[in-house]
Parts: structure tokens; sequence; C-alpha cells
């Protein structure tokens, strides 16, 4: 079973300087971990149908993790 917090440093873990950086300069906001978007696929599917924890995780206010939830819930 994932938690907000287990898919937050999932994310941070698969982050990336460089995507950091690429992503801030496409405007991206400072929150963010740098996730690459074929990185961000399977942990959709970890998640994929839990509404609460979508939820949860869009109001964590981090990028990658909104990203996640808009494009892959």
């Amino acid at each position: 079973m994932h938690t907000v917090q287990q898919v937050l440093a999932e994310l941070k873990e698969k982050g990336s300087a460089q995507t950091r950086k690429v992503l801030a300069r496409h405007g991206v906001p400072e929150q963010m971990f740098g996730v690459k978007i074929g990185d961000l696929k399977p942990i959709a599917k970890k998640i994929k149908g839990r509404q609460a924890l979508a939820c949860e995780l869009y109001a964590a206010g981090n990028y990658d993790a909104m990203y996640l939830v808009l494009r892959y819930s």
C-alpha cells in the first residue's frame, strides 16, 4: 500500500538535477524533483484508481506529484 510520503520519496529518488534544470527553463515552479515522464508511468500504475491518494498527492504542491495525478489518474 502506498502513502503520500512513500510516493513522494519514490519521486524524489527518480528525480535528477538535469531534468530539474530543463523543467525550470520551461517555467516549472521550483518545488519539483525533476522526474522524467517515462519514470512517472510505473508509479502511476501502482496508484491507479486511488482517488483519495491522488487528491493528497496533488495537495502536496510538488510539481512532479501534481503532473502524475493530472496526467495519469
